[in-house]
C-alpha cells in the first residue's frame, strides 16, 4: 500500500499552537512533513537534526585541514545542535525548519532562512539532508515544497543555495518550477553579487564567485560556483554529476575543490494569492 504523505506547516494553514512536535503514529501516517519557525525549534529537535546530518551528509575531502585543525580528510562532516542553532538559526524569526519522519524516525530535513537584498527578499537553503536509506523517493522535493508554503516565505522572490550535490540543485529547481538543465544563467550572473553580499552569514557573504558568469578568465568548464571553502569529499557528487552530464541535463559546469554550485531562481511571492 502506498504511504500516506501529510504536510503540516505551522506558518500556513494550521495555527502554531496546534502544530505537533512529533510525527503522528505509524497507524495514521507513515511519512509526515512538519514545518517549524525558528522560534519553535527546541533543543531536542536541533540535536535530532544534527545527528541526522552527521550520520548522512558526507566526509571531509583533501584540503579540509587547511581550514581548521578540527577537520581531517576522511572524517565525517559532523554538527551539534548548538552549532546548528548558532550557524543556521541565528535569526529565528526568519528561519524555517522542515522535517520528514518515516514512522517515528527522522529521515530528512531542510533549514532555510530569508534576508532582504536590493530587489526583494531571498529564501536561502542552508542545509538539506536526506537519510541514505530513504534517497530517490522525492523526499528532498517534498521538503522544499513544504518550505515553499510557509508564511515566512510569503514575500520571497528569489530562492537559492550553494551545494556540491547536483541533486540539491535539482530539488530547488523543482521548487521554482524549472528543469535543472534550463536554469536562467543570465539571472544568476546579474543577481548573485548583490544577493550574496547582503547575506547575514559570513560564509555566504564573503564567498568569491567563480565561473564564466562572473569572471573574464574563468577556469575551463566552470560556470557558476561559490568559493565557500567547504572541502567536503566530492566522490558522490561527481558520480551524480556524470549521470546528469551523460543525459545532457546539466548547465552549471564543473565543480572545484572547496567550492559549491551556486543556483538562484526567480519565483513569484505568494502573499495575497
Amino acid at each position: 500500500m502506498a504511504a500516506q504523505i501529510q504536510t503540516i506547516a505551522s506558518g500556513s494553514t494550521i495555527p502554531p499552537s496546534e502544530t505537533p512536535t512529533l510525527p503522528t503514529s505509524p497507524s495514521e501516517s507513515s511519512i509526515i512533513y512538519t514545518a517549524f519557525l525558528g522560534t519553535e525549534i527546541s533543543d531536542a529537535l536541533a540535536n535530532s537534526c544534527a545527528e541526522l546530518f552527521s550520520a548522512n551528509y558526507g566526509v571531509w575531502g583533501e584540503g579540509a585541514d587547511s581550514v581548521s585543525r578540527f577537520t581531517k580528510p576522511g572524517q565525517r562532516v559532523k554538527a551539534t545542535g548548538q552549532r546548528l542553532r548558532s550557524q543556521y538559526i541565528s535569526n529565528p524569526t526568519r528561519t524555517v525548519l522542515v522535517t520528514c519522519f518515516h514512522h517515528t524516525e527522522p529521515v530528512g530535513h531542510v533549514l532555510a532562512t530569508t534576508w532582504d537584498y536590493p530587489g526583494g527578499t531571498v529564501g536561502w537553503v542552508t542545509q538539506l539532508v536526506v537519510s541514505k536509506t530513504m534517497r530517490r523517493r522525492y523526499i528532498a522535493t517534498h521538503l522544499l515544497q513544504t518550505l515553499k508554503c510557509h508564511e515566512a516565505f510569503a514575500d520571497v522572490n528569489v530562492v537559492g543555495l550553494a551545494s556540491t550535490h547536483p541533486a540539491a540543485c535539482t530539488a530547488l529547481a523543482k521548487y521554482a518550477g524549472v528543469d535543472v538543465d534550463k536554469i536562467d544563467l543570465p539571472f544568476i550572473g546579474a543577481n548573485a553579487e548583490k544577493i550574496l553580499r547582503a547575506a547575514p552569514a559570513s560564509y555566504v557573504k564573503d564567498a568569491a564567485l567563480r565561473g564564466r558568469l562572473f569572471e573574464k578568465n574563468p577556469d575551463p568548464g566552470v560556470v557558476s560556483l561559490a568559493n565557500t571553502k567547504f572541502f567536503v569529499d566530492h566522490d558522490e557528487p561527481l558520480r551524480a554529476l556524470e549521470t546528469f552530464q551523460a543525459k545532457n541535463k546539466w548547465c552549471l559546469g564543473k565543480l572545484l575543490d572547496g567550492h559549491e554550485f551556486l543556483v538562484l531562481f526567480p519565483v513569484a511571492p505568494f502573499r495575497g494569492h
